[in-house]
């Protein structure tokens, strides 16, 4: 089973915590039920004020293949259920962990995964890579960093203390 695996790992766990208790200084909090989630999730954080509504997510994956895109699409959709939204009055913005053994292609772009305009539902905010095989992450953020700016930087500080940060763009520029 997938999730008994990758969750089992010493350090998904200690990765899992370290997200979790420094995303709870900015007022996050674990969500239990997790009926509408795939099974893959390790950890789903919300933080929900009476103007904004965030979630973290966390899965882990052995590959990420060709059909990531609808599994995001499936992922986003239960999250917003999990935590709570009222589309188009109270939307919800989704910051995405993937711990995976082999990324594959989608390390090269990122950012494709980010939504472009607000559509007042759900939305993926920024999404985080590991590869955990390499030992390093491709990161991917979109606009909303005024309130969310903190939250993604919480993230990147926790998985920089385990990872090497890659810039897809400055990859690009290597001769």
């Amino acid at each position: 089973m997938l999730m008994s695996v990758i969750s089992s790992s010493p350090e998904n766990v200690s990765l899992i915590s370290a997200l979790s208790d420094r995303l709870a200084t900015h007022g996050f909090r674990a969500v239990d039920t997790r009926q509408k989630t795939p099974s893959n999730v390790l950890l789903l954080l919300k933080r929900q004020t009476f103007n904004t509504n965030r979630a973290v997510v966390v899965v882990g994956m052995d590959e990420v293949g060709p059909d990531f895109g609808a599994y995001l699409k499936q992922l986003r959709s239960g999250v917003a259920r999990e935590c709570g939204f009222i589309p188009f009055f109270w939307g919800i913005g989704i910051q995405v962990v993937v711990l995976a053994d082999h990324p594959g292609q989608l390390r090269t772009n990122p950012s494709q995964y980010l939504a472009v305009l607000d559509n007042q539902w759900a939305i993926i905010q920024s999404i985080f890579l590991v590869d955990k095989e390499l030992g390093e992450y491709h990161a991917a953020r979109t606009w909303g960093q005024v309130i969310t700016g903190k939250f993604q930087n919480a993230i990147d500080s926790v998985l920089a203390e385990r990872f090497r940060h890659v810039d897809g763009s400055a990859a690009e520029f290597q001769p």
